[in-house]
């Protein structure tokens, strides 16, 4: 019984050591680039994407009622 427990033990060791080795070896990802805004009213939808590094806002720009359809174009704000 005491044999077992110890191959337990031994493998649970193994696999912490294991993911402290890969996650301190990792390059740092980059992670929530976009931040998303979506709002509507009176029928008209609002679909905005802000880049958090830069600062610079796109909106959606549908094409016509086709709804997946269109481009993201630079939002200016005067």
């Amino acid at each position: 019984m005491k044999n077992w427990k110890n191959k337990v033990l031994g493998i649970f060791a193994v696999i912490g050591l294991m993911s402290l080795l890969i996650s301190s070896t990792s390059s740092q990802s980059q992670n929530g680039k976009w931040m998303i805004a979506v709002g509507a009213a009176q029928n008209n939808e609002l679909i905005l994407k802000m880049d958090t590094q830069s600062g610079q806002v796109y909106r959606w720009d549908k094409k016509g009622l086709k709804r997946f359809e269109g481009t993201w174009v630079k939002f200016i704000v005067d």
